[in-house]
């Protein structure tokens, strides 16, 4: 005859017995999960495998003329044929720039040789400002390797797109011509940009079919002459993060 006592005992040993295999189960996956998650939130950009855009036929012949300059290296990047980092990648067949290192901080794409200002020079670029600072960030310049100045840039705060030209390059002058262009920054954040020398000292700046076209003072004068060149990406002028998604790139 079976004592109660025994019944009991039976009963517990076989609901302990259920409750490890069913905890058992659920811990063995709730590990998983976890481990998955720790694995997918502890592993840093640099940590991935980047693409490089100049395996693209798209940007393999612009990137052989140009160079990369950004604050995430301590010097320039001058064969982009097979580079690629967090800063400048391949992602779905778009060249991406992108930057977080705060005011002043950049990561672009330098034309690497230089031209008079009276060349007939042009750079194209088609590409989507999907990430921006909260203040300014510069998309495209006309520079000069012996001045601390840009002779022109296109920018863009919020949705307004500005052109800025320094007259001369001095600092702090009131020779400098500012302006917004009437275009805005479409929902799509797309932009067409071409920065044209037409070869009479005359720089242009087209934004989305929109166009402006600016003097190159004589105060740019002879120890700025065959110094000029063409740059494009992101130059944060305020904290944020900006990435720009590039459809095309032309120098011309």
């Amino acid at each position: 005859m079976i004592s109660l006592q025994s019944v009991k005992m039976t009963i517990c040993c076989a609901a302990l017995a259920a409750t490890f295999s069913c905890t058992s189960d659920s811990e063995v996956s709730s590990a998983v999960e976890s481990s998955e998650v720790l694995t997918e939130s502890t592993t840093s950009l640099t940590a991935k495998t980047y693409v490089a855009p100049g395996s693209s036929s798209t940007f393999s012949a612009a990137l052989a003329k140009c160079k990369l300059q950004t604050d995430y290296l301590t010097s320039d990047v001058t064969d982009l044929s097979s580079y690629a980092s967090y800063f400048f990648y391949l992602s779905s067949g778009k060249m991406v720039l992108y930057n977080n290192g705060g005011a002043s901080t950049r990561t672009e794409l330098r034309r690497t040789d230089n031209f008079n200002k009276t060349s007939v020079r042009k750079m194209t670029i088609s590409a989507n400002l999907v990430s921006q600072p909260t203040g300014e960030v510069t998309l495209a310049q006309l520079h000069n390797q012996n001045a601390t100045l840009p002779v022109l840039r296109v920018s863009v705060t919020g949705n307004t797109i500005y052109y800025k030209v320094n007259k001369e390059p001095v600092k702090g002058t009131s020779l400098t011509n500012n302006g917004a262009f009437t275009t805005t920054l479409p929902s799509s954040k797309l932009l067409q940009i071409t920065l044209e020398l037409t070869g009479n000292k005359y720089i242009s700046a087209t934004v989305n079919g929109e166009k402006r076209t600016f003097y190159i003072e004589d105060a740019w004068g002879s120890a700025f002459d065959n110094a000029y060149y063409f740059k494009t990406g992101v130059y944060c002028q305020s904290d944020g993060t900006a990435k720009l998604t590039y459809n095309s790139l032309s120098w011309e």
